[in-house]
């Protein structure tokens, strides 16, 4: 069986960018992206960019989990910013207005500069 949700971790500096791939939905996907991000949060690693370029679903329990996550991190004096959405994941937002929470770059390099 497929996972919902796969994670690729790519560490720059102090920034860690977390690729995500698959579905970002109730039980297994939104608990992978928990515990992926709590396991970063205890290394003390708060500076989080997610890449959702891949992310093909998304769904209140996934919102739920960004919102959480987002504020574990701030929490903890880091930050979560957002990469490359997709048109559903961007409409999500934008719908739920939490794109005026979350700082949203379509450039990596951009994103990683916003933490200096």
């Amino acid at each position: 069986m497929q996972k919902l949700m796969e994670i690729v971790e790519q560490r720059v500096g102090d920034v860690t960018i977390l690729r995500l791939k698959g579905r970002l939905e109730l039980d297994d996907g939104d608990m992978i992206l928990r515990s992926h991000v709590d396991g970063l949060v205890q290394q003390g690693r708060v500076n989080v960019v997610l890449d959702m370029t891949d992310v093909t679903r998304m769904d209140s329990a996934g919102i739920g989990m960004l919102v959480g996550k987002y504020m574990t991190v701030k929490n903890r004096g880091g930050m979560l910013r957002l990469l490359h959405l997709t048109d559903r994941t961007s409409r999500l937002l934008h719908v739920t207005r939490l794109e005026s929470v979350f700082e949203i770059f379509e450039d990596e390099q951009t994103a990683l500069g916003a933490f200096r």
